[in-house]
């Protein structure tokens, strides 16, 4: 049986499993059990168990979970919150300020979080609220909340970078600070699309009056009603939740009467610079860099007095389940990995393309668009662990730089992320406000088209990912 056809196969059993429901790394892990039976023989499933105790085993795989830690106790100390609300103080007053400030938190907490619906979820369940109630279109509110909420998966410490490093062999500190000042470019490009929208369409910030009356321009009166209505309720089911953290031994509503100051995220800034500076100058390793993270947070929220049993225990809960499940899709991936490179597909894929004589770049437009699909139909680690192991090499044959690469798919899975009508970030944004799905997707849409714009630069000039790592020590 020719590569060709295994190759179209491996695919039919993977995609029909996963539309079965089943999780990635089973399908994945399924492909590759029976790819073994069926083309390398049955003798080889012996690698199964090498290849799981030389995953699971590896110093390596604790970044993983101590990077999840370390941004589930920041999430549930309220460090986002934190974060916009002193934000908010300096540039809300702007015009389009509470947008900007949006952006800028989530910048910040990407660099504390690794996961981009995380980032999504922690910044939206206050700043979209405060938009909306200043008279910001939700539309608006909420694609800027979605757009900002990719930026979690470039900034570092990416849980995705982690992955893809982990299925190349390439460095994780460099693939981390490949991501900085394309993420950081990314950041200042919703900025300033921010500026140059609502100057534009001031109808953006004056939707509807602080006191509920009239509806704005975007919709009429029925359709303000129901949107206003939808925010209202996830802010009290907000609110809901808050009583019941107090009930808990939290912090009860009156001990929040304190705004948050500078003061107050300073702890947190400096933890940033101490995980990426340490990798950055050489003083630690990833593992290390991961620990000190860990411990950071967790000071963090103890002297602002924000840990309780019920979030600790919730937090390791949550680091252990999903840090278990990614070092399981890690091993599937490799498996797989091994079982495609046994059979010589990716060399096969390489070779047809250097026999087409197709231009690099149309190559690279394929691939793009193949990971925008796919993108949209799973999360960034699924979509990695799948096409990685066939296009590694063909890009590398390419003469594309590897940390370039890293960093244009995952800009591609962020652009995924936010793409009508399955993108991830829609979900997470809709589930948590309760605003309409066509709202979340006309306010995300403007925004897809901003992050392709920064797609294109990183392509044409492909320094801006690359110049950082060539500058650590």
């Amino acid at each position: 049986m020719s590569n060709a056809l295994i190759l179209i196969i491996f695919f039919a059993i993977m995609l029909s499993t996963l539309f079965l429901g089943t999780p990635v790394s089973f399908s994945l892990g399924f492909a590759g059990v029976l790819g073994v039976i069926l083309w390398v023989g049955s003798a080889r499933l012996s690698q199964i168990g090498v290849i799981t105790y030389t995953q699971g085993t590896h110093m390596n795989q604790l970044i993983l979970p101590m990077f999840i830690m370390m941004s589930e106790f920041l999430s549930n100390g309220g460090v986002a919150e934190n974060i916009f609300t002193v934000l908010n103080k300096s540039v809300g007053k702007l015009k389009g300020g509470l947008a900007i400030a949006t952006t800028i938190a989530c910048t910040i907490f990407a660099a504390l979080c690794g996961s981009s619906p995380a980032t999504a979820a922690s910044i939206g369940k206050i700043s979209i609220q405060e938009m909306t109630k200043r008279g910001y279109s939700p539309e608006f509110a909420v694609g800027t909340v979605a757009a900002g909420g990719t930026l979690g998966i470039m900034i570092p410490p990416s849980l995705t970078f982690c992955i893809y490093a982990a299925i190349t062999e390439n460095s994780i500190v460099q693939l981390f600070m490949a991501g900085v000042v394309p993420g950081l470019m990314l950041s200042v490009l919703i900025i300033l699309s921010i500026i140059i929208r609502v100057r534009l369409n001031p109808g953006l910030i004056n939707y509807a009056p602080k006191d509920g009356g009239s509806a704005g321009k975007v919709m009429d009166a029925a359709g303000a009603k129901e949107v206003v209505e939808a925010i209202q309720s996830a802010a009290r089911e907000g609110a809901g939740q808050a009583q019941a953290t107090a009930a808990d031994g939290g912090e009860a509503p009156a001990d929040r009467a304190k705004e948050p100051t500078f003061l107050t995220i300073l702890p947190a800034l400096a933890l940033i610079f101490i995980v990426l500076g340490s990798m950055y100058f050489g003083f630690a390793t990833p593992v290390e860099a991961a620990g000190y993270g860990v411990v950071g947070a967790f000071l963090i929220i103890v002297f602002q007095r924000k840990l309780t049993m019920k979030m600790f225990s919730q937090t390791i809960k949550s680091a252990a389940k999903t840090g278990a499940m990614m070092i399981f899709l890690i091993i599937c991936g490799t498996f797989m990995t091994f079982v495609v490179s046994y059979l010589g597909i990716p060399q096969e894929i390489s070779a047809a393309i250097a026999g087409s004589g197709l231009n690099r770049y149309v190559v690279l437009l394929l691939m793009y668009a193949l990971w925008f699909i796919l993108g949209a139909l799973m999360d960034p680690t699924s979509m990695v662990l799948l096409t990685i192991p066939f296009l590694y090499r063909t890009l590398m044959m390419l003469e594309f730089n590897p940390l370039w690469v890293g960093v244009a798919l995952v800009l591609g899975s962020q652009i995924a992320m936010i793409t009508p009508p399955v993108g991830m970030n829609l979900f997470v944004l809709k589930a948590n406000t309760g605003l309409p799905m066509n709202t979340v997707i006309k306010g995300a849409v403007p925004y897809v088209l901003i992050l392709i714009f920064g797609l294109a630069l990183i392509t044409v000039f492909p320094g801006i990912a690359t110049w950082l790592p060539s500058r650590m020590f």
